[in-house]
């Protein structure tokens, strides 16, 4: 993993550290501000999940991912591994009942550190690593072929700007929101950066369930379109539905812990292998610390709870700025 990459996961990792411990003033359900972090699911408009309809603010995230799928069926044939941090700076501004934002993602790729890590959260949760333990660890390999043609290899991790995002929202007193959102081909896309042309729609409806305690959450979904590019262009799916549902349980005054899962279709097509075909899921969970002076600190983990749509083990870092 680039030098860089660890300076920003340590930063990330210090604010949720000192965040302050005063009462709560952010009322904003509890939604994991996190998406599929595959490196081959960069070109899709899958949205953040951002509930927040109070007002105007700005956010830092950072996903830290690792990645391994070693798939085959005779005809096909697909390796992905790799380590990726994505560093995602975003504001936005509340003009009456709208918001209008924007996202700049920065990414780091390469063979990372986490494979003896990941190796061993399986292993402590008896869960499959997949052949990964067969493989050297710290490698990046992205490659794919088909009938003995080979359509993707990528054997160095790039660095450099993601596909940017231009958001805007109509939301209404009850704390749901029809929201858009416009993808921009600003990631080089034979890097695997993005490279993405698309589109999003979709309705975000936010909850506080206090006659049952203090929970709150939301539940989403939409469609994307996207003319996408690079290596697997002609194999990228152009209409996406996704959609999520999010949970969580105010332990104290100011610290909540909850979960989301994240479902969209299948960003493929003119494949057999799951790796490339079959729906994506995401099971995030973990913490947020609320202050009183409007910042919300974010600590999770994410999962790939349909196993190879989306990387096996993800950290999710951010700080909302209200």
């Amino acid at each position: 993993m680039p030098f860089p990459s660890r300076r920003i996961l340590l930063s990330g990792l210090c604010a949720v550290l000192v965040s302050p411990l005063a009462a709560a003033a952010d009322d904003a359900p509890f939604v994991f501000g996190t998406f599929n972090q595959a490196t081959l699911a960069r070109f899709a408009p899958l949205p953040t999940p951002q509930a927040d309809s109070t007002g105007s603010g700005y956010r830092v995230a950072v996903d830290w991912s690792n990645e391994y799928v070693a798939d085959e069926n005779g005809q096909e044939t697909v390796l992905l591994d790799g380590e990726s941090l994505r560093l995602g700076l975003s504001g936005r501004v509340a003009v009456g009942s709208w918001l209008f934002g924007a996202e700049l993602p920065l990414l780091f790729n390469g063979g990372g550190v986490l494979d003896g890590l990941i190796e061993n959260w399986h292993s402590w949760f008896s869960l499959p690593n997949g052949g990964r333990e067969e493989r050297p660890h710290g490698k990046y390999t992205f490659r794919y072929t088909d009938n003995g043609q080979t359509l993707l290899d990528v054997e160095h991790g790039h660095d450099g700007i993601g596909d940017a995002r231009l958001f805007a929202a109509r939301c209404n007193d009850s704390g749901g929101c029809l929201r858009t959102m416009l993808q921009l081909p600003t990631g080089n896309a034979d890097d695997l950066l993005g490279g993405g042309l698309g589109a999003a729609a979709w309705y975000e409806q936010g909850f506080r369930a206090k006659t049952l305690g203090p929970w709150s959450g939301a539940l989403a979904a939409g469609v994307s379109g996207v003319h996408g590019s690079g290596p697997l262009k002609d194999r990228q799916e152009h209409f996406i539905p996704f959609g999520w549902a999010s949970l969580g349980y105010s332990l104290t005054s100011w610290l909540d812990a909850g979960a989301q899962f994240y479902l969209h279709a299948p960003l493929y097509k003119d494949s057999d292998l799951d790796t490339l075909s079959r729906v994506g899921g995401q099971l995030s969970f973990g913490f947020r610390a609320r202050s009183a002076s409007g910042i919300s600190t974010w600590l999770g983990i994410q999962e790939d709870l349909i196993t190879e749509s989306s990387p096996d083990f993800s950290i999710h870092i951010a700080a909302d700025f209200h």
